[in-house]
């Protein structure tokens, strides 16, 4: 590979990691200061608001390159199995978690929020966005194989940190289990991103899984 090749590949890699914590730092600064000059908007616009940046930024590959960004049915329907074994999971985690512990922070959201918003906003940016422009930029400079793993941790380890910005908003120990859960979910969301080509059953699943721990 050559020295540009190897620059511009490694430029890719750190753009999606520079593009999350500027959108990340957006978001904090931005909300606030919406929902200041909006205080008596429906709920469910609120909850358009509290991840407006995200969502913004997340829905420009679908006008830009859906394909690249996974926004296509892919090989869902070869890995149908796999995926039904994560639908059973990722609903029945919450509601072991609810059952053991009572009802989760996550109960005062709306479903909106919960079910529609974060999984649109989080998927399409992390599996969507971050994911894609890791995988280009690994697939320059290893293998197929290692390139996916690469991107599959290291995509699941930025969106789980990410999670610590809710410190302050939920319990301590929530967050932390927040964090630790977010690993799992994300080496799952991660894997089937890359194993269909696909990042509709990433949002499903993550709206599922949400849905599971609110209603």
């Amino acid at each position: 590979m050559s020295t540009k090749a190897f620059f511009r590949s490694a430029l890719y890699i750190l753009w999606g990691v520079i593009l999350v914590w500027g959108v990340a730092f957006a978001q904090n600064t931005i909300y606030p200061v919406i929902s200041t000059q909006f205080r008596h908007v429906h709920s469910y616009i609120n909850d358009i608001f509290s991840d407006v940046v995200y969502l913004f930024v997340a829905f420009l590959p679908i006008i830009w390159a859906p394909r690249f960004f996974g926004y296509q049915l892919g090989s869902i329907s070869k890995h149908w199995k796999m995926l039904v074994g994560m639908t059973i999971f990722f609903i029945g985690a919450p509601l072991l978690y609810r059952l053991m512990l009572g009802e989760t922070p996550f109960g005062v959201n709306t479903w909106f929020f919960e079910g529609v918003v974060v999984p649109l906003a989080e998927e399409g940016f992390f599996r969507g966005i971050l994911l894609s422009m890791l995988l280009w930029g690994f697939g320059k400079l290893y293998s197929s194989t290692m390139a996916d793993w690469l991107t599959i941790i290291s995509s699941t380890l930025i969106f789980a940190t990410a999670h610590l910005n809710n410190l302050g908003d939920y319990p301590t120990g929530f967050v932390l289990f927040q964090v630790g859960f977010s690993t799992i979910v994300g080496l799952a969301f991660g894997y089937t991103r890359v194993k269909t080509g696909s990042i509709y059953p990433a949002i499903v699943l993550h709206a599922l899984f949400n849905l599971a721990g609110t209603l």
